[in-house]
């Protein structure tokens, strides 16, 4: 067995630690610290991983997360056009819909007005009034209203004036038969009025006609009562002689009897039979004259 002889002195530490010092320090990198060519996904050092290397952590900044969102929310619209315009379009679309709503409604209203309107002229109407016709739109729900209409009438006169008269009468009252009558309505029954107001006319014309002809024709049968005859046609024809005195005025008889020449028991006495008879007959043919006929005008109201 060989022995070596060992060195028990002190070495130069001083060499050794000035060395030490000139020396390049180079640290150590981490497996946290690689660099960004290394630590992305899919990169170098993913591909080709030596033996025995931990993966590397996954590491997430959640402040700079927190701030994306913030912006996103935070972003104005004004920069998105695409946001803007579809806000747009769905407040356009918002006001369209309820024009629409509104317009649906007003014709709603309108049919029904339009349609009462017009049932009422033909039903009081009757026979001179025909069937109602309409003027229809089509609305925005594709449904057909009624937003005009008419119904026609006759207004020519009749062959009679009675007729004529009953018939503006039914004309005029459908005219007016709705609640709020057209300033047409109001024409057609102004018209029918005239028209009646005619006829009326016409009947009391044909009235008073025939009431002077059955005067005439009573006037002429009855002229001779119409018109008396004088008191020589009356007497003429009869074998009466002019009226004589049988007393004289002075007569003593008479004077002796009472009777004065001036009072009226004298003439009575003086008188003849023959003239008390025509005197007689003569009273009667006027008496028939004043007295009112049996056979007199009835009127009829």
């Amino acid at each position: 067995m060989t022995a070596y002889p060992l060195n028990t002195s002190n070495m130069n530490t001083e060499a050794a630690r000035r060395d030490n010092v000139l020396r390049e320090t180079v640290p150590q990198v981490s497996n946290a610290e690689e660099s960004a060519a290394e630590s992305g996904l899919g990169s170098e050092s993913d591909r080709v991983k030596k033996p025995g290397q931990p993966p590397q952590p996954l590491t997430y900044d959640r402040s700079g997360m927190a701030g994306q969102a913030n912006n996103a929310l935070n972003k104005d619209n004004g920069e998105d056009p695409s946001a803007g315009k579809q806000d747009a379009r769905s407040r356009q679309e918002q006001q369209q819909e309820a024009s629409e709503q509104k317009e649906v409604e007003e014709l709603k209203e309108r049919d029904k007005e339009v349609r009462t309107h017009e049932q009422a002229h033909a039903s009081v109407g009757g026979q001179y009034a025909g069937s109602p016709s309409y003027e229809f739109e089509t609305g925005p729900d594709g449904q057909r209203y009624a937003i005009g209409g008419e119904v026609s009438i006759d207004v020519s006169r009749e062959p009679e004036p009675e007729e004529t008269l009953r018939k503006m009468q039914q004309v005029r009252a459908a005219a007016l038969a709705p609640a709020e009558p057209s300033p047409q309505d109001l024409r057609v029954a102004s018209e029918a009025q005239q028209k009646a107001a005619e006829a009326r006319q016409q009947m009391a014309e044909e009235r008073a006609e025939a009431l002077g002809s059955r005067v005439s024709n009573i006037s002429g049968s009855d002229n001779a009562i119409a018109e008396p005859p004088e008191l020589e046609d009356i007497v003429s024809g009869s074998d009466i002689s002019p009226p004589t005195r049988k007393l004289r005025e002075g007569d003593p008889v008479a004077e002796a009897a009472g009777l004065e020449s001036d009072s009226s028991e004298f003439r009575r006495a003086n008188r003849d039979l023959e003239i008390d008879a025509r005197a007689l007959r003569i009273a009667s043919f006027y008496q028939q004259i004043d007295q009112p006929r049996q056979s007199g005008l009835q009127q009829s109201a």
